[in-house]
């Protein structure tokens, strides 16, 4: 499947759970979303990102729509009548996370970038979305060498919690230094590739599109803005 086809059926869901009412087919989509993410073997190891995500903010829509938090802050009254929105809320969340780890994990960022390269984008636009991804993994690579380096050193980033804290600027300090260097060596590239001075360009192995998901992908969109047309129209 093409990563831009993955992600069409991912905004197709979001729309979805976003444009359903509160009932029990909402509560069903989020819970076979999440069923997925737990079934598949290679995305299990995100459930653990979804439920640290998940549990708190359930706790924080509970505090705040159930009123106990104005309650113990002015006194108030607690008033349950918005608890339902909240929960409403709260599953369609679910979903859009649980869908957007399922993407994450079926679409690679090497795949993500070359689709996006060799797709009819802009090239000026396909770089400012790509830009931050390749960046976001340089930096983990760069972060990975860092900390490897300065436990060498004895540094305790592998101690308490007050050690990583006070440690945490041999972290930061030689990765801020080595992303700003990259800046001037990054325009440099860019220069000596001719960036925009051509409006074809050519992407090695390019990932495989056809025209039934093409399709797919026009007719998922168009049934999003019918979805959107009924929901503000009922």
């Amino acid at each position: 499947m093409h990563p831009f086809t993955a992600l069409t059926l991912w905004l197709w869901l979001s729309a979805g759970v976003l444009f359903l009412s509160s009932g029990w087919l909402l509560f069903a989509v989020s819970c076979a979303t999440f069923a997925a993410l737990l079934i598949w073997p290679a995305s299990r190891h995100r459930v653990k990102f979804v439920v640290w995500l998940m549990l708190p903010m359930a706790a924080g829509l509970w505090l705040i729509h159930s009123g106990w938090l104005a309650h113990w802050l002015t006194g108030a009254v607690p008033d349950n009548r918005h608890q339902a929105y909240a929960i409403a809320l709260w599953f369609r969340l679910l979903a859009i996370i649980s869908g957007a780890q399922l993407w994450l994990q079926y679409v690679t960022t090497e795949r993500f970038i070359r689709a996006l390269f060799a797709s009819r984008l802009p090239v000026s636009f396909a770089y400012l979305l790509a830009g931050p991804l390749l960046l976001a993994e340089q930096l983990r690579r760069q972060l990975g060498i860092i900390r490897e380096a300065q436990l060498a050193h004895g540094v305790p980033l592998d101690g308490n919690i007050w050690q990583r804290l006070t440690s945490l600027p041999a972290l930061i300090l030689p990765l801020a230094g080595h992303t700003l260097s990259e800046l001037a060596v990054r325009g440099a590239t860019l220069d000596m590739r001719g960036f925009r001075a051509v409006s074809r360009r050519t992407t090695l192995n390019a990932p495989a599109d056809s025209r039934i998901q093409q399709r797919v992908r026009y007719g998922l969109l168009f049934l999003i803005l019918i979805e959107g047309g009924f929901r503000l129209w009922w």
